[in-house]
C-alpha cells in the first residue's frame, strides 16, 4: 500500500492566506454596507452647507437682511407701532371729521331727521349767523353769504347732506373773520367751486374736497394771522393760494407768504382766497 502523507505546514500556510483573505473581504463588505454610505451623506452635507454659505456671502454683498426669529419678531413690534399710531390718527380724523358731518339736534340732543324741521332749524341759524355778521365791524352785502333760499321747498335728504356741510363751513368761516384781532373790513363774498375745478383732491378714496373762495379787505400785517386761523380751525382747511391785490401768491408748506415788494406793510389790500374743506370717508 501507498502511504499518505499530510504536508501539515502547508496546510497551516494557505489557512493563514484563507482567514486574510475573509479579513479582507469582511472589512471590504462593511466598507460597502456602512461607512461609504456614511461617507456619501456627509459629501451631500457638505455640499448643502458650501451651498447655504455661497448664499450668505451673496446676501451680504448686496447687503440684504437675513431673516431669523429676531428680526421677525422686531418687525411684528413694528407692525404694532403702526396699527396703534393709525388708530390714534383714524380717532383724530373722526374728531375732525365730526365738525363737518354732525346734523342739527334736538332739545333732546338727537339729531333732527325730520325733512320740514331740518329746513326750519336751517333758516333759524342762518338768519343768526347773518344777525351777528351786521352787528359785527365787517361790512358786507346782502349776497356776500351763499347760504341756500329754500323757498317753498321741502329738501330732500341728499340735498339736506350737502347744505348741512356747507352751513358748517360758512359758520367756522364767519367765527373766524368776525375775529377783531384780524380786522377784517369788508367781506365781499364766500362762494362754493365745483370739484373738479380744484386740484387739491389727490386722493379720492380717502377724503372728498369740498372747494371754494374767499374775497376780502383786510390789513396785509394780518394776513399771516388769518392763515394760522384758517389753518387751525376745528374744519381741515387747506388753503391753495392767495391773491392780494391782483397779484397771485401760493402759499409755501411753512405756512408764509412769498415776499412782494409791491404790497407796501400795513395797508389795507383785497385779498382772495382759494381753498377747500376736507370731508373725510370715516
Amino acid at each position: 500500500m501507498k502511504q499518505i502523507r499530510i504536508n501539515i505546514p502547508g496546510i497551516r500556510e494557505n489557512k493563514f492566506w484563507i482567514v486574510i483573505g475573509g479579513a479582507i473581504g469582511f472589512m471590504i463588505i462593511l466598507y460597502l454596507l456602512f461607512v461609504n454610505p456614511y461617507r456619501e451623506g456627509n459629501s451631500k452635507k457638505i455640499e448643502e452647507i458650501e451651498g447655504v454659505l455661497a448664499q450668505l456671502e451673496v446676501y451680504e454683498r448686496k447687503s440684504l437682511k437675513i431673516i431669523n426669529e429676531e428680526w421677525i419678531e422686531a418687525e411684528k413690534d413694528k407692525l404694532k407701532t403702526i396699527e396703534k399710531d393709525q388708530l390714534k390718527y383714524k380717532e383724530l380724523l373722526k374728531e375732525r371729521d365730526y365738525h363737518i358731518e354732525k346734523v342739527f339736534g334736538t332739545e333732546k340732543g338727537g339729531e333732527i331727521e325730520d325733512e320740514a324741521l331740518w329746513k326750519s332749524s336751517y333758516v333759524q341759524r342762518v338768519n343768526l349767523l347773518r344777525e351777528n355778521l351786521v352787528r359785527s365791524n365787517i361790512s358786507a352785502s346782502g349776497g356776500a353769504l351763499p347760504f341756500k333760499e329754500w323757498g317753498n321747498e321741502i329738501p330732500a335728504r341728499d340735498k339736506i347732506a350737502e347744505e348741512q356741510k356747507k352751513f358748517w363751513i360758512i359758520e367756522e368761516l364767519l367765527n373766524i373773520l368776525q375775529k377783531k384781532e384780524l380786522k377784517i373790513s369788508n367781506l365781499e363774498y364766500i362762494s362754493f367751486r365745483k370739484e373738479d375745478v380744484s386740484p387739491g383732491n389727490t386722493h379720492p378714496e380717502l377724503f372728498d374736497i369740498i372747494p371754494f373762495t374767499i374775497k376780502l379787505s383786510m390789513n396785509t400785517e394780518n394776513i399771516l394771522f388769518l392763515i394760522d386761523e384758517l389753518l387751525k380751525s376745528n374744519i381741515s382747511f387747506q388753503i391753495e393760494t392767495f391773491n392780494i391785490n391782483g397779484r397771485l401768491n401760493k402759499l409755501r408748506s411753512s405756512g408764509s407768504l412769498e415776499k412782494s415788494d409791491d404790497i407796501p406793510y400795513g395797508n389795507m389790500v383785497n385779498v382772495i382766497i382759494n381753498a377747500y374743506a376736507i370731508d373725510f370717508k370715516t
